[in-house]
Parts: C-alpha cells; structure tokens; sequence
C-alpha cells in the first residue's frame, strides 16, 4: 500500500506570542494518538507556526485503515444447541443479529467455558474520513488561554480564521473549519508577499512559505532572530554586548515571519536611571534588546526586531527612538517623583492597597508575615532578627511607588533602590529585593539569611491564607500561583537546611490569620501540608529522579522536613541500584508485615526474656545502631545512615531462621515483637520500608 502525506495549516489573525508552545504541543501529540487509535500508523510528524499560523505535517499515511477481523462472541455453547444436535432460538437469533448464516458460527473456548462465536470482517475505513472526522475536533480543543468569537458569534476560536489548508495525498481534505473550507492555498508575509501560494505537501510547505518571506520552523526563526540581534548590535560598538534574554527571545520570535533587527540610540541621560527601569521599559512595553559596554553597564543603545525590511530603515530606527524616548521619559519622571518621599514613609499607604478581600491589605498582610518571619529567625538565625523586622516594614512599600505601578515587574528591585538611596542598612535593601525570590521556576534563590527568612514567610501566609479561605488551585488553574510559591519555600528549606517542621510553622501561620481563617483549622492545616508534600513528591521525581515508591517511603514519613526527605530520598534511591536491595527490602517488609500482624510491642516488654542467641545478636546489633544512628542524623549522613542500617538484614535473616516470634507463651511472643518493633523504629529512621516495591 502506498505512503501519503497530509499538510494542515490554519491562517488567523495575529495569535498572542505565549500561545503558541502548548497549542503546538498539544496539537502534535492529539493528532498522532487520534491517528493511533483510528490504526493508522505514520513515519513522522511536524508542526510549525508563525503569528498568523498553525500548521502541522504527517507523513507516511496509509490510504486506508487496514482491514480489521473481529470475533464476536454470542451465547455458551450450553444454550446454543437442543437435544436433537439443532440451533436454538438464542444461537439463530445470533446469527442473524450478526448477519451471517447459523452454519457461519463456530465454538471458542474462553476462561467462562465454550461460546459460539462469530468472526466479522470490518474493511478499513479511508484514511482521508478518518482525518476530516478527528482533526475539527482536535482544533477546536486547543489549549488557548483564551478565545473570541467574530462574526455573528457562532464562531469561536483564539482568533478569527481567514483559511485553511488541507491536502492529503495531493487531494484537498473535504473538512470545515469555523465556516471557512479547506483548500489548497496558504498566504505568504502579509505585506511583502500578501497573495496566495499553493501548497500541496509538508515537504514543499517550509520551502513555498521561504518564498513568500515566511520562515515557518520557530527554531529556523529564532536562529534568525539571534543572528540579526547580534549583527546590528556590532554596528555600535564592537565592544558592546546585547542582553540576550532567552524568553525575549522566544516571544519575539513568535510575533514574527521574516525577521529583521535594526540598532536605535537614546539620549545617555536616561543612564541616570536605575539599570532595570531602562531595561525593562525597552523590554517588557516594546520588546527591545539592551545594550551593554565591557563591563556590563547600560549602554546608551537598543535593538529592534522588525517583522519587514522597509524600503528606508532610517524612517523605522527613528520611530523606535521616538517611541522608546517616551517610554524612558516616563520612567524618569516616575523615578524623581518617588525619590521625593522616603520608603519608610509610604508604609501607611499599604494600608490602601487590597492585597484580597478576603486576606486585607498589604498592611495587614506584612503585619502578619513579620511575626511569622521573627519566629523563623528565632529557630535558625536570632542575630538576623533586626534586620528581618525593618525589612518586613519596608519591603511591600515600592507598591505604591510610581516606577513600580508603571513597570509592576520592577517590585523588590526598586526597595531595594530606593531604600539604599534612603540610607538603609544594605543588608535591609538586598532582603527587600530577596524576599520575592524565587520569582519562578528555576529562578534565583535568596543569598541572604534575612532575605530567605522574608521569602519563606511571605509565602507562607499567601499560601496558608488562601487554603484558609478556599482559594484553593485546581488542575487547570492557580491564579495566585500557590504552587510556584510552595516549592520556592521548599527550595529556600532545602538550599538553607532549615529542618523546621512544616506543620508547626502552617500552625504558627493559621494563628497569625486570625478571624481571616473561615475553614476548620485542622482541615486547612492538613489540606496545606498535603499541598506541599505534593510539590515535595514532584520535586523528587521530576527534578531528582526518584522513583515514585521511594518517594511515596520517605514522604509517609518526613514529608514534613523537606532536607529530611531529600536527604533521605536521595540515599535510598542510590542503595536501590544496588545489587541485593530486593532481598534487603524484603526483610524489611517482613518485619513490618510481622508486627502490622501481631500489633507493636513496645520497650515495656521485658526484653531480658530473649535468651536464645539470635535474640541476642539482634539486640546488640539494635542498641549498638540506635546510638550510631542519632549521630548520622546529627550530621546529616543518610548515606551513612543507610549503610549502618542495611547491616540488620544478616541478624533480622538469623532470628527469621531460628526463632518462631509466634510462640505459644504469650510473653516471649510479646518480648520477640517488641524486639521486631525497635528494629522497625530503626528502618523508618529512613524511611516506610513496607512502601518500597521490591518485586
């Protein structure tokens, strides 16, 4: 059977640059799973996309589906015949419901015991019904942020639909999509090559769309991109660098078809600002690239991607500059006007700011977490305490400064600015600036303790406070982005060894909400700590590789303690690639398994009653590891820690073999689990052994 090929292309109005990574994601993996379960295999698949297109290629299609023989199954064979050899009515009735003849059945015999049967050729549906069935719904299921609906309002999709390309096997698939209907036509850049280009394969797709000044493959643009940005910027200064921000980069790229970077200048008294402000006005309002000299200065320059060559670049550099003028005559107005009021004396204005309605203002909120920062301090670092209150009052207050509220990612780093320009202690300004980090993913973690310290308790209580009022994320949405804070605590936790239970510092936090809290206390502190351990959990197996059942073992029990945990996880996961380990963790379990049968025997079992030699070889080797242990633990050692503990499998095996814990005298029974149970207690040093799979 010949192989074809099939493009598909949507053309729409320009989609918002964040769009595209998802839809693109999604839209591949859909497609080839649909096209899996409709039994028709492909070679390969390739999407592409620009800010006006969606576009993805398979190929290697088959024509059609194969043909498919399907058994069917009717009544036992223990009804389907009467007592003269002859069909009854269910085994007619069978067959005619399957529309063959009563001689066409035949006995299968099956777990149940034998049936009649029936064996049905189903032919292969055309490939071409399958794709113009599935791919309108996979459209229309893309996960965009957003949708609007154009026209009479019947159609609804990220953006208005202006075509769609869709050709399989050089045919055009007979499929609609918001009204528009497919053909064989695509549009090139819309103003240096608006008329139509035809298209009939994925291989000619990137190739006809070069043509037309589309660059359709995002990596082959992005290379473009980076190649420009570099290019114009030698035009400065060969000294000079550009600021290559990756996400920058990446959104430029998605708003683009056939990228084009200039050089602009702008006056050097705008240097006075603050480095970020400059930056971020050219970043952030008009996606411009800063320059910076040899050692890392601002430079007074910038670089512009176009979306098309004009005829008179000077005309398109200068409107840049014009544009870009403003912005930073803004941001210097901003500036000297904030400067004219101290931070410390903007602290009653928090009282104005809504931080929620349901959690109060700023105000409160910096009340709340201060507390709740001096009782961290007091655990880990009490010479930090000075430092951490006059942070606390600062560090919200940018919030209401005009630099801040006109370029809102500028928060911390402009207290930071100002409260140096104010005279603060340094180590005041840089926890103003920390106490946001990590800001996401992958992000800088606090350098400082009182940095750290603020961080955690401002997360804290954005966090406890939203479980307390039913704020609470779902799988597709978390607006105060409580998951991205949780594991930012949990980093901090980690990166400073805090081993401070988390339960008792979500207790600490529900008391500072007070009246806030309008859920049961104990509910809220159990839903938060479950959260956290969620994140904990993803942690260990997405960024650490551990293996769910070694994290499920060390969570049950020190999902409280991040470093713990950690510690803990870490170590197992080594030992379990060990040879041995299911041995090891079999006579773990046993000795979980036991006790679970028999019920715990504490040491108030007169443990001198254990006479025989492999009793006693377990003891010592017991008492002899208790004592060690608390030492690794003092220092951290899990490794250590484990490799101490592994060392009771030989006296656990030895008692196993020797000894029946199931006496007939109910004390020596009692002593022999009270012993098992002290073993225990040294194996969950570790971890919850009875969690680990050792099949």
């Amino acid at each position: 059977m010949s192989a074809l090929d099939f493009i598909l292309e949507l053309g729409v109005e320009e989609i918002p640059a964040s769009y595209f990574g998802p839809a693109m994601k999604y839209l591949q993996e859909r497609l080839t799973n649909e096209l899996t379960l409709a039994k028709l295999s492909i070679a390969k698949a390739q999407v592409w996309s620009g800010p006006r297109r969606l576009a993805i290629g398979l190929w290697g299609l088959p024509a059609s589906q194969e043909d498919q023989v399907e058994e069917v199954i009717g009544p036992p064979l223990t009804s389907a015949f009467d007592a003269n050899g002859n069909h009854t009515k269910a085994a007619l009735g069978f067959a005619k419901g399957q529309g063959v003849s009563a001689s066409d059945l035949f006995t299968v015999n099956t777990p149940k015991g034998a049936y009649l049967a029936v064996k049905k050729n189903h032919e292969g549906r055309p490939t071409a019904q399958a794709l113009t069935e599935i791919i309108p719904a996979i459209l229309e299921s893309l996960p965009f942020p957003k949708i609007m609906r154009w026209g009479d309002g019947e159609r609804q999709f990220v953006r208005p639909v202006h075509w769609v390309l869709a050709v399989f096997g050089g045919e055009i698939l007979p499929l609609t999509f918001c009204g528009v209907k497919a053909g064989k036509v695509s549009y090139g850049h819309r103003f240096l090559h608006p008329g139509a280009v035809v298209i009939t394969t994925p291989d000619e797709y990137p190739t006809r769309l070069a043509e037309a000044h589309v660059l359709a493959d995002f990596q082959n643009r992005r290379a473009m991109v980076v190649k420009e940005i570099l290019e114009a910027a030698q035009a400065s200064n060969p000294d000079y660098k550009v600021a290559m921000d990756e996400d920058l980069i990446d959104e430029v790229t998605n708003l683009l078809e056939e990228p084009v970077a200039i050089l602009g200048h702008f006056d050097s008294q705008y240097l006075e600002l603050p480095a970020a402000v400059a930056s971020t006005a050219m970043k952030e309002r008009q996606r411009y690239f800063p320059i910076t000299d040899s050692q890392d200065r601002q430079a007074p320059y910038f670089v512009a991607v176009n979306n098309t060559r004009a005829l008179d670049m000077e005309v398109v550099r200068r409107g840049h500059e014009r544009v870009l003028r403003a912005r930073l005559e803004d941001a210097r107005f901003y500036y000297q006007d904030d400067r004219k009021t101290k931070l410390a004396d903007r602290v009653e204005e928090l009282k104005g700011v809504v931080f929620h309605h349901l959690l109060g203002t700023s105000w409160e909120k910096v009340t709340r977490f201060k507390e709740l920062a001096l009782g961290l301090a007091a655990l880990t670092s009490p010479d930090q305490k000075a430092i951490i209150a006059r942070a606390a009052d600062l560090c919200k207050c940018d919030l209401v400064t005009g630099v801040v509220g006109e370029f809102p990612a500028l928060q911390g780093y402009m207290g930071r600015e100002y409260a140096l320009a104010d005279g603060e202690d340094p180590e005041v300004a840089k926890a103003i600036l920390e106490h946001y980090w990590p800001i996401r993913s992958g992000g800088e973690l606090p350098t400082s303790v009182a940095g750290a310290i603020l961080s955690v308790a401002d997360k804290l209580d954005t966090i406890v406070g939203c479980f307390s009022v039913g704020l609470l994320p779902t799988g597709a949405a978390d607006p105060f982005g409580l998951r991205r804070q949780a594991l930012g605590v949990i980093l901090i936790a980690l990166d400073r060894q805090w081993s401070w239970s988390l339960e008792d510092v979500i207790d600490k936090t529900i008391i500072g909400l007070g009246a806030l809290v309008k859920t049961p206390a104990k509910e809220v502190r159990q839903k938060t700590l479950e959260f956290f351990k969620a994140r904990l959990k993803n942690y260990l197996q997405k960024t650490l590789k551990v293996a769910p059942d070694t994290a499920e073992a060390v969570l049950g029990l020190y999902g409280h303690n991040p470093p713990a945990a950690v510690g803990r996880a870490v170590a197992l996961e080594d030992l379990k690639s060990r040879d041995g380990f299911k041995d090891l963790a079999q006579t773990f379990k046993r000795v979980v398994n036991i006790i679970k049968k028999f019920g715990a025997r504490d040491e108030v079992a007169p443990l001198t009653l254990l006479t025989h030699p492999a009793e006693v070889l377990l003891r010592q080797a017991t008492e002899v590891i208790s004592d060690e242990a608390q030492d690794l633990l003092r220092q951290n050692d899990y490794q250590g820690l484990l490799s101490r503990v592994t060392t009771l499998k030989g006296p656990v095996d030895v008692f196993f073999d020797q000894v029946l814990v199931d006496d007939p005298k109910p004390e020596l029974k009692n002593a022999r689990v009270a012993l098992l149970a002290r073993v225990s207690q040294i194996f969950e040093l570790v971890a919850d052994f009875s969690r680990i799979n050792a099949t």
